[in-house]
């Protein structure tokens, strides 16, 4: 078999800007984001909620630690799982295709959000609690190792070559809708509840509705055909045999900058989903009303995606508006993070929408800059791998690194591991980063 050479930057012939045009399309669509809905859903809940049932399952009189268990079983578990699921699964969606390694995952995911959800508390089990809290965590990333890269591919290779950021955005869409979502549903729930109520049982009703949606997932998902790409490369007998060995091989500069763009993720768990806590931590800012203006922020974060990518699309193409994103967070993580160590209501509104803003200028063409540095064959790995271990490395840990630090009274240390890290990934930008609006993706 011929092996797969790198992606060159070769323009494709214009056709009409047509979208997902037929009902088929946007089913498939619907049925690879709504994987990515859940897996960020799940995240958020967990973090969030992670304040009223870690004393549940960590007893140790002292919330402060209880918390930081709790975040550490999150790093630890995904340090150990994601980098071994993904080198399976990443390769496997590229040899049987997305659509397959689709279906797996997400009931894979509903088994993990199940246990989390129905695990009796260390007062009724004992050690046994914290125990299957570590298996749950350790499905879901076995889930999360394979999700997001084949779920990628899978939705930019449906869409029309001159419209990729804007339909790829739907991932991102759907991502922010499900921190939306988690933050609208656990502030509900805070709210609804008395706190004995919500410690007692209130906290598990987002991580079974979680699990009660994956189920619709794997419906939609065994419902749509394989995406156009893979159906071609597989026509044609070119499947790669060994694609992870081949995108080491032969597009070290696009893994390479698969890992930088997810130095990213350490602002986006920051704003999407650990500023409620971190305010509440460093400033006793009441997290009731985090959740509430996190939520308007997200709102802005999901408005702005698709118009980012339209402008990605059209006018400016994916580089310019990566590199805003890291000056960006270079030049201002650290302010916004000094004005929430005395928040009012509108400055807290302030630093989440700004840096929701910041992010949708990545986010809004990330899916289709990620698939066009990576031709077909290998493209689930490519993306996969690299994706997987700088999301564990970058994204897991950012809440326990917050914790401690918070813990030992640093309380800005946070935005200076912000800004060294923007900081180094805007230089990479600039050097090594190609333009690749207009890029072939067989």
């Amino acid at each position: 078999m011929k092996p797969t050479t790198p992606a060159e930057p070769t323009q494709e012939p214009a056709v009409p800007a047509t979208g997902p045009a037929t009902r088929l399309s946007r089913q498939a669509v619907t049925a690879a984001a709504i994987g990515n809905f859940i897996e960020f859903y799940d995240a958020a809940v967990y973090t969030l909620l992670a304040p009223v049932f870690s004393q549940q399952f960590f007893p140790v009189g002292n919330k402060a630690l209880a918390l930081l268990y709790t975040y550490g079983i999150v790093v630890g578990v995904a340090f150990v799982v994601r980098p071994l699921a993904t080198m399976v699964l990443s390769p496997y969606g590229d040899r049987h295709g997305r659509r397959q390694l689709l279906s797996l995952t997400l009931f894979i995911m509903g088994a993990g959000l199940l246990l989390i959800g129905l695990t009796p508390a260390y007062r009724t089990i004992g050690p046994l609690a914290p125990a299957l809290l570590v298996l749950g965590r350790v499905i879901q990333n076995v889930s999360n190792s394979g999700e997001y890269q084949a779920a990628t591919a899978f939705i930019v290779e449906h869409a029309p070559h001159d419209r990729r950021a804007s339909v790829g955005a739907v991932q991102y869409m759907t991502a922010g809708a499900g921190l939306l979502a988690a933050t609208l549903v656990s502030g509900t729930l805070t709210t609804a509840l008395p706190k004995s109520l919500m410690a007692d049982w209130g906290w598990r009703v987002p991580f079974v509705l979680g699990a009660l949606l994956c189920l619709y997932g794997v419906r939609l998902r065994r419902a749509v055909p394989e995406s156009p790409s893979f159906t071609r490369l597989r026509t044609a007998n070119e499947v790669e045999r060994r694609p992870l060995r081949t995108a080491v091989r032969q597009h070290r500069r696009s893994l390479l900058l698969v890992v930088v763009l997810q130095f990213s993720q350490v602002t986006y768990y920051t704003w999407q989903v650990f500023l409620p806590t971190y305010a509440n931590l460093v400033a006793a800012f009441p997290l009731r009303m985090g959740l509430a203006l996190n939520a308007v922020a997200l709102a802005v974060f999901i408005l702005l995606l698709p118009l980012v990518g339209a402008l990605s699309d059209r006018v400016t193409g994916r580089r310019p508006l990566i590199i805003a994103e890291a000056l960006g967070f270079a030049v201002l993580a650290y302010p916004m993070l000094a004005v929430l160590q005395h928040p009012t209501p509108g400055g807290y509104l302030l630093v989440a929408v700004a840096g929701n803003a910041l992010l949708a200028l990545g986010y809004g063409n990330m899916a289709a800059l990620f698939c066009e540095l990576f031709p077909t064959g290998v493209r689930s790995s490519g993306i996969g791998v690299p994706y997987q271990l700088a999301t564990t490395l970058f994204g897991g840990s950012t809440p326990i690194i917050a914790a401690w630090t918070i813990a030992h009274h640093h309380t800005l240390a946070l935005g200076a591991y912000i800004l060294c890290l923007e900081a180094i990934a805007a230089v990479v930008y600039l050097l090594l980063l190609p333009e690749t609006r207009g890029r072939t993706l067989d």
